[in-house]
């Protein structure tokens, strides 16, 4: 009966494996703002600096998301100054005045730091699990407990 209690729990780790739960702690420790802004180029620019109303999630410009009025925009994040909040926009048509959405990941656990703390070993913890557990089943098989 204990290799068939092992057998279970090595089953329930690989399914352990396969759940997204980094992915699932991302969405949980973030929330997405959006933020508008009327964005002037000048005759030779193709750049534009805005200043987000809120702080960036990690200073990952891979979560800046933009929307633009104009057709002829590809509007890409390349660099972000956490201290100012200010983003540098780049592929912006020159000499052309938009609308520009802003969409971007905040810290949702701001208010929260012992909650933060936790969200930041959650993947440690479930690592740990799918680790120990197949070797707990084994080592439990082998020694007869």
């Amino acid at each position: 009966m204990r290799i068939f209690y092992a057998f279970i729990i090595i089953i329930t780790a690989a399914i352990m494996w396969m759940i997204p739960i980094t992915e699932s702690v991302y969405q949980w420790r973030t929330d997405v703002r959006t933020d508008n802004f009327n964005v002037d180029t000048a005759v030779a620019a193709t750049t534009s600096n805005v200043t987000l109303h809120g702080t960036l999630y990690d200073s990952d410009t891979n979560t800046v998301s933009f929307l633009s009025d104009t057709v002829t925009d590809v509007p890409a994040a390349t660099s972000y100054n956490a201290t100012s909040r200010q983003l540098l926009v780049t592929g912006l048509t020159h000499n052309s005045t938009r609308s520009l959405e802003v969409s971007y990941d905040i810290d949702a656990l701001l208010a929260w730091p012992g909650v933060d703390v936790l969200a930041d070993r959650i993947g440690f913890i479930w690592m740990l699990c799918i680790i120990a557990f197949p070797m707990a089943a084994l080592f439990a098989i082998f020694t007869g407990r």
